[in-house]
């Protein structure tokens, strides 16, 4: 993904969500990289990052989220 494709892809996430919560009540929609990455940081910090920035955070929300899961 491109840092334009990975921008939208968070954007869509927050707009995208569940009410589903896991046995400790806890948002699902935290499982998801991209939602978990868009309500880290702001729009402004997420624009001025680099691609590899945006693939580093995108990478270590899904190895926490497996973490978790």
């Amino acid at each position: 993904m491109n840092k334009s494709e990975i921008l939208k892809s968070i954007k869509e996430s927050l707009l995208n969500t569940t009410k589903a919560r896991n046995s400790m009540g806890c948002s699902e929609n935290w499982y998801n990289s991209y939602y978990c990455v868009g309500m880290t940081f702001s729009t402004d910090e997420l624009e001025e990052m680099s691609e590899k920035e945006l693939h580093n955070l995108i990478r270590l929300a899904n190895n926490i989220a497996d973490a978790l899961y």
